[in-house]
Order: C-alpha cells, then sequence, then structure tokens
C-alpha cells in the first residue's frame, strides 16, 4: 500500500492529514485515502497534528479522531477554526462514540462530516474528496486578482461558476448538517424513504469527481438494502438515476445522477440558495 509521507520530506501541500492515537486506525484509514489516489500524512494526536501544521504542512483536510488523549477533536478543531479562510483546512471527525452534542459541537466548529466507525472506505474518500473540492473552490474564490487584471475580469463567468458550485456546496453541507441534526433527535422510521438522501448523496459524489458503488449507496442510505434496491429501480423508472457496470471491475455498478438528474438537483439548490438569499 501507499505510505503515509514520509517525516523527512519539505513541507508543502498534501492531501489528507490523519489524525488519529490509535496506530491501527490511522493505518487503515491512510490505506482507504491512498489506494484512492490521495497524499496522506498522519499524527498521533492533536498536539503532534498542530506541530506539523506549524512546521509548514498545509492538508487540503483533516481526517481527526473525536476521543484521543491531552487534546480531543473537538479542541484541536477549534484551534484549528482560528486559522484564517485560505490555512485552514477542511475537518472530518471519525468516532465510535457520537451523540446528538457532539454532532452539533462538530456543526458549529465547521465541521465537513462526521463519519462513524467502523468506517466505510468509499464513504470516507467521498467526504475527504467532497471536502477537498470545497476548501480548493474557497482557495480559488479568495485568491486575489492577478496584476494587470481589470475590475470587471474578475467577475467574468468562470469565477461566478466557481461561486456557483460554492454556494451549492455549503447548501449541500448544511442540508446534510440538518440531516444528521433531525435523525440524532427522531426515530429513523419517522423518515425512512431514501431516496432524497441518495440523490443528494450521488450529487455529492459527483461534486467530488468520486464512482459510487450500489453496494455504497444502499449502505449509506439507511434503510435495509433491499428497500434501498428498490427506491433506487423507482429512481431509475423516473430517469433520475442510471446504473452501469463499472469498467474497472466487471464485479461492481456504478450509480450515477443522469443528465436529467443532475438538473433537477442544481435546479433545487439554486431555488434553495434563492429563497434563503430573501
Amino acid at each position: 500500500m501507499n505510505v503515509t509521507a514520509s517525516r523527512d520530506e519539505k513541507p508543502g501541500s498534501i492531501d489528507v492529514l490523519v489524525v488519529d492515537d490509535d496506530a491501527d486506525t490511522v493505518e487503515e484509514l491512510v490505506e482507504f485515502l491512498s489506494k484512492a489516489g490521495l497524499m496522506c500524512r498522519s499524527a498521533t494526536d492533536g498536539w503532534d497534528a498542530l506541530k506539523q501544521l506549524a512546521d509548514g504542512f498545509r492538508p487540503d483536510v483533516v481526517v481527526t479522531d473525536l476521543r484521543m488523549p491531552e487534546m480531543d477533536g473537538m479542541e484541536f478543531a477549534e484551534r484549528l477554526s482560528r486559522f484564517g479562510d485560505r490555512e485552514r483546512p477542511e475537518i472530518i471527525f471519525v468516532s465510535g462514540h457520537a451523540g446528538f452534542d457532539d454532532a452539533v459541537a462538530a456543526i458549529r466548529l465547521g465541521a465537513r462530516d462526521m463519519l462513524t466507525k467502523p468506517i466505510d472506505a468509499p464513504k470516507l474518500v467521498r467526504a475527504v474528496k467532497s471536502a477537498q473540492l470545497t476548501r480548493r473552490l474557497r482557495q480559488r474564490l479568495d485568491a486575489p486578482p492577478e496584476r494587470g487584471a481589470s475590475p470587471a475580469s474578475s467577475l467574468a463567468k468562470p469565477a461566478e461558476n466557481l461561486d456557483l458550485v460554492a454556494r451549492r456546496r455549503a447548501a449541500l453541507g448544511k442540508i446534510k448538517a440538518d440531516r444528521r441534526a433531525r435523525s440524532a433527535l427522531f426515530p429513523s422510521e419517522l423518515f425512512s424513504d431514501p431516496c432524497w438522501e441518495m440523490l443528494l448523496d450521488l450529487y455529492d459524489a459527483r461534486l467530488a469527481g468520486a464512482e459510487v458503488t450500489i453496494s455504497s449507496l444502499g449502505s449509506a442510505s439507511g434503510v435495509p438494502l433491499t428497500t434501498a434496491l428498490r427506491r433506487m429501480e423507482a429512481l431509475q423508472e423516473h430517469t433520475l438515476i442510471i446504473r452501469g457496470e463499472d469498467p474497472r471491475d466487471k464485479r461492481r455498478t456504478i450509480v450515477r445522477l443522469t443528465d436529467s438528474g443532475l438538473q433537477a438537483v442544481e435546479n433545487f439548490f439554486d431555488s434553495y440558495l434563492g429563497h434563503r438569499s430573501v
């Protein structure tokens, strides 16, 4: 497997910093992410992670355990929140014992996601790539205009498109955070139809440039796989999703939004953002 970056390498940008005091967990998470082509480093606790940041390493995303000795994940995230927008990495928490209060605190600290152990590898990779895309869009939007560029050029269509994608990403993050808070407060069977959650997960994957298999989409839906498969069939009948064979692994079936499905979801976000801006 691809191993964590060497401690002797020169400081600079990396994809992911994995923070956990359990060596086996670190090895597992780094293996998942490295196989997806992401460059990783690891830290044994919050202090170690802060030292690496002080040494000049700049991860796009931090995946950190919630429960750690000395400095737990929340305190570490609180310190990261003091970084400027261009320097602050996106944060994803992992925990085996997270409760509602933890979820609320994580949201307030700007966490992109909170994943429960044991970690589902495809879900972790999707969450990290989505967070990475969000951070890079934020950096590009916050970048000062190039020397000699006119004010009009800074408002050119590519920048407008980047801003729209960033706003959709922010709206998606808010909706998913609301969903996690709702799940912590109400019995899950009250909101058991997974169709909307599946569409959101597929849109999230589309923005992150990640593939979603039937099994990972079904397991993330929160309902039995047989129910998830029936709802996938309904979505396919409405031409919102399409299923196809993975050309790299004939044993896997990939699920994607159709063009009309993508357009419908993006129309929803545009309407959502329009109503919220009033």
